[in-house]
């Protein structure tokens, strides 16, 4: 065990959240005073944390916030809604009237100038310094059509107003590290389009669904996807109809994750990626995981691509740091700088869901990883899938709320998204991004932190634990519950160990059974006397004799 005592609390000498220093001590949060701010993805769970930063660390004038109506709710109320997470509390806490700078827009990035109004367009266009493009399908099997539109297409509606912002000073554009993904090694550059993004955007308007469909695989491949195949698409959208035009950068992250340090650590709003295994396994519900051996995987805190963007945005503006290919891309990874193998992650899984318990695990948390496919679709529907079926069946029984097949739903939807990026191994270059971080100054460092080299893994999930029982889990994180939580942990082992014993001797009863023994004799029998009347050193394998054909060699000895 890493960790004795406490129950694996967050306070340790050795690594601590550092002090925020003062705004007037940092030369990127003066340079955001008064500056005006057009976000798009902000109710999204990278927009809320850039709005919650943006609004605790920098003295913005505005934040023009894109946002989308949705029955029942018009834009008002949903940054209301937003505004109810517990990301917000210390805000509305300490400065409840930085709240005042948030300017909700109707609008819509699949639609044709954004679906702004004249009006909102104007506003814009007069008034914005700053862009950040948050928004996207991150739907790995969203339709072609749907990933282009919003993706894509959503990009170019961007760019475009971008292009009458007459204060303009910086457009950051969100990506990914795995627009790429069928390169195993990737450099922060600009590489060839698998397609001319105008030719893609008229097929979608040429051909229906049906044909669409039918040819994607052909068209996204080899990328694995239609998001990683539209994300890189949209990169050279912006390149082409930005450079020379308007100022740009482009952040790559990898797969992002609850927060790190800020605003609250272990902050997540979903049970995608990550959560969905930190939840899984501390349920019990995840007793499986298919892995290759040796992988290391990308995973990144959501407030480290966060600060990274605002200093982007900076640095675009004033050239604090100048990347050597032209074209300012920011890799936002820890793979290259501070790797995690699969293995350690899933020493830190067992370590962490144990020594921070959920409140009410389905069972005791315990499982092993596979290298085989066929097994670990095997133990999924024996542990996971047939067991929630009859834990619900039960709980419907006694009246009790059933999550069970509710939860190990999510878990696989959340483990097979990631499956791909499970079972292979890439390489991120970020020496952009340690270069943007070395021309920082020790105030900008502190209040704006990206350098991924001081990320303690085990920590970090520590937090991320407990991140998902404060704010998935709805669940208490005081020294008093978790008490409470290991003692309920203590009996579900015991549980757990009695029940393994009991299935280990039914096994040997019924492997010792009479039935059995006269089973398991008869095929030794029939074995013998095949193996007499066929010896290994009289079969031909070119033999061709119509009553008994002859095996392969390998059969024999493998049987």
């Amino acid at each position: 065990m890493r960790r004795t005592g406490n129950y694996g609390s967050m306070e340790d000498p050795d690594f601590k959240i550092p002090r925020m220093e003062s705004i007037e001590n940092s030369e990127i949060s003066e340079w955001y005073r008064d500056k005006t701010v057009f976000l798009t993805g902000g109710t999204g769970f990278m927009g809320k944390v850039l709005v919650e930063k943006l609004l605790r660390s920098c003295p913005v004038k505005k934040i023009f916030l894109l946002v989308r109506p949705k029955k029942g709710a018009d834009i008002r109320q949903r940054i209301d809604d937003m505004l109810n997470y517990k990301l917000f509390d210390k805000l509305k806490a300490n400065r409840p009237e930085f709240l005042d700078k948030l300017y909700p827009v109707r609008g819509d990035i699949t639609m044709e100038g954004l679906g702004l109004s004249e009006e909102d367009e104007a506003k814009l266009a007069a008034e914005v310094h700053v862009v950040f493009h948050v928004a996207a399908t991150i739907n790995f099997q969203e339709p072609i059509r749907v990933a282009v539109s919003m993706n894509m297409l959503g990009t170019k509606r961007v760019v475009n107003l971008a292009k009458k912002m007459s204060k303009l000073e910086a457009l950051v554009h969100v990506s990914t590290a795995y627009c790429n993904c069928h390169l195993q090694e990737t450099y922060e550059e600009l590489y060839p389009a698998p397609l001319d993004p105008a030719r893609l955007i008229q097929l979608t308007e040429w051909f229906d669904d049906d044909i669409l469909e039918s040819i994607t695989p052909q068209l996204v491949a080899p990328r694995p996807n239609t998001y990683t195949f539209t994300k890189a698409l949209a990169e050279h959208i912006l390149v082409n109809d930005a450079e020379g035009r308007i100022p740009f950068s482009i952040i790559r992250p990898s797969i992002v994750c609850g927060a790190w340090r800020e605003p609250e650590p272990g902050w997540v709003d979903n049970m995608f990626a990550f959560t969905g295994l930190l939840v899984g396994m501390g349920k019990g519900v995840l007793r499986t995981l298919y892995i290759k051996q040796g992988i290391k995987l990308d995973f990144i805190p959501v407030d480290v691509p966060i600060n990274l963007m605002i200093v982007a945005a900076y640095n675009t503006a004033k050239k604090k740091f100048v990347t050597d290919s032209g074209i300012p891309i920011f890799c936002c990874s820890t793979g290259y700088q501070q790797p995690l193998t699969i293995e350690d992650l899933n020493d830190h899984l067992k370590d962490t869901v144990r020594v921070i318990p959920q409140e009410h695990p389905i069972w005791f948390p315990d499982g092993s990883a596979k290298t085989n496919k066929t097994l670990h679709t095997i133990h999924l529907y024996i542990a996971n899938v047939i067991p929630a079926y009859i834990a619900d069946f039960i709980c419907k029984i006694l009246g009790k709320k059933q999550i069970a097949v509710k939860l190990c739903n999510k878990m696989t939807k959340a483990i097979n998204a990631l499956e791909y990026f499970m079972l292979r191994d890439w390489t991120f270059h970020n020496e952009n991004v340690q270069g943007l971080w070395a021309a920082l100054s020790p105030a900008d460092q502190q209040m704006f932190h990206f350098n991924v080299g001081d990320l303690d893994w085990g920590h970090y999930i520590d937090r991320y634990q407990r991140g998902c029982k404060k704010f998935i889990l709805k669940e208490s994180t005081s020294d008093e519950a978790l008490e409470r939580a290991h003692k309920n942990m203590n009996k579900m082992l015991w549980v757990h160990r009695i029940l393994q014993f009991v299935l280990m001797y039914c096994a040997w009863c019924l492997v010792s059974s009479d039935i059995s023994v006269t089973c398991l004799s008869t095929l030794f029998n029939e074995l013998v006397k095949w193996f007499a009347l066929y010896p290994l050193d009289t079969i031909d394998d070119n033999s061709s004799a119509p009553s008994t054909p002859a095996l392969p060699e390998e059969g024999l000895l493998s049987s």
